[in-house]
């Protein structure tokens, strides 16, 4: 078997695979010193703080030059020993690690290729092995395309987008819930629930009625699309509205069974399971750019899986000797809502929380999240950036124009990418690799707010040419 188990993300406690969804007993109760930042020992700070690069290898390399820990490949050397995943909000997140070595000896790559398996024709690298425990709706096999209008923004020829829009509920959160609810169908589990601003609950009640789950509770921000509330019920879930989204969480799993399909780092609950869904769009893209890896990924961050997933992704390649580097990552929050930025920026090894959060960005507007996101940005040499809603809307713009409707946080990473590049941040000749999360078609108040132009009813023809610009 090539899964180990489950690893506690700051004391490196093992636990075997199992309904760990409280984060990591062993140092729950331990001393929390996230907020001693990226490289700091008891011999005072280290180097960082300063300089994000902290190695003269190269961004995230270490003594063995595989930029990360020899035991987890989910510790990196330049992040905190200890508190990285203190949030001051629960234990430490756990996740699932593997026996590489075996793994490498049976791997064949040839069939990372083979269309038509979704994301488990990868699960040599995932904790279900089992077919008959692997529920999937076709996830994955998404495109990677140069958006034009963007690329002409930018002056980039090289830049992609990873359009997670074509999953089957529209989002990347199909990955996540496919390797998710595999692992509660696998741990006899019948009952899932989720918080959602939307397309996490939409995915998750689509993947409970693929798995023939006997009940699916969402719990749904007040700001959450009708649409996807109507997809929830629609699927069989029942959607509700909350102020407070955790709040009845705790009961659902202690006392009634419920498997919380939600996100790695408990607040106050989380699943190791998910995770492991988003490092196949590192294994894509992989095969996507004939065997590497992208010098640049752009994600759009809230909790953080977004990015620690496909980092994580990455690393195993590393460690399976199939590339030599990590591409660096950028994690890209919108300004008013950028917990990320400013722990980044204080060089905290924790994630503040940040108050009164607002953006058009309402997927990615979470007021805190997991460390071990913050830790894979400092470990690839990378950062955190955040974007103003003009920004914002101008990517979704250009997108759109390139033929991609996509909500406003997925057009985040793009925004980030452009102000980069307006900087002088990105070299011309980069591969540099946006990760785009969901479509605009399931937020449709959103999309009426952005477009310019109502469609006249009934027209006359002198409207029709005036409109359009059609001469006489």
């Amino acid at each position: 078997m090539s899964v180990l188990g489950l690893t506690c993300t700051r004391c490196d406690a093992q636990y075997p695979l199992g309904p760990m969804f409280f984060g990591c007993p062993a140092c729950a109760d331990g001393p929390d010193r996230g907020a001693d930042g990226p490289g700091h020992d008891a011999d005072g700070p280290g180097s960082g703080a300063d300089d994000p690069e902290r190695s003269a290898d190269g961004p995230g390399h270490d003594a063995d030059g595989t930029g990360h820990g020899a035991d987890n490949p989910d510790r990196g050397t330049h992040a905190p020993e200890h508190g990285a995943e203190g949030t001051g909000r629960g234990a430490a997140a756990l996740t699932v690690t593997y026996d590489y070595q075996a793994i490498a000896a049976d791997l064949n790559v040839e069939h990372w290729n083979r269309a038509g398996h979704g994301i488990w024709r990868f699960d040599a690298l995932l904790p279900i092995r089992d077919p008959a425990d692997q529920v999937s709706l076709g996830e994955g096999n998404t495109a990677l395309v140069r958006p034009r209008k963007v690329c002409e923004a930018t002056g980039l020829s090289n830049l992609f987008i990873k359009n997670e829009t074509t999953n089957p509920t529209w989002a990347f959160k199909d990955r996540f819930h496919a390797s998710s609810v595999s692992m509660a169908k696998s741990l006899g589990f019948s009952r899932i629930t989720a918080s959602t601003t939307g397309n996490h609950g939409a995915s998750a009640a689509a993947y409970a009625a693929a798995a023939e789950m006997d009940s699916c509770i969402i719990l749904c921000h007040p700001e959450s699309s009708m649409l996807q509330r109507d997809m929830i019920a629609l699927y069989g879930g029942h959607a509700f509205v909350l102020e407070n989204r955790f709040k009845y969480l705790d009961t659902l799993i202690r006392d009634h069974g419920y498997y919380p399909s939600t996100t790695m780092t408990p607040m106050p609950t989380g699943t190791p399971y998910g995770i492991e869904g988003y490092k196949t769009i590192a294994f894509e893209i992989y095969v996507q750019l004939g065997g590497h890896v992208p010098d640049r990924m752009f994600c759009p961050i809230a909790a953080g899986d977004a990015l620690f997933g496909p980092w994580k992704g990455f690393n195993e390649m590393r460690l399976l000797d199939l590339s030599d580097r990590n591409p660096v990552m950028h994690g890209v929050q919108p300004a008013g809502c950028n917990p990320y930025v400013q722990s980044f920026q204080q060089g905290r090894g924790d994630v503040i929380v940040h108050p009164d959060p607002s953006s058009i960005a309402l997927s990615i507007r979470d007021d805190t999240g997991g460390p071990s996101a913050l830790r894979a940005i400092y470990d690839s040499g990378g950062d955190a950036t955040d974007v103003t809603e003009d920004e914002i809307i101008e990517a979704v713009r250009l997108l759109a124009r390139s033929g991609f409707l996509v909500e406003p946080s997925s057009a985040a990473s793009v925004a980030g990418a452009i102000k980069a590049a307006r900087a002088d941040r990105l070299a011309p000749d980069e591969t540099v690799v946006c990760l785009v999360t969901g479509s605009g078609a399931k937020w449709p108040e959103v999309m009426a707010e952005l477009s310019s132009r109502e469609a006249p009813v009934e027209p006359t023809w002198d409207e029709i040419k005036s409109r359009a610009g059609l001469g006489d």
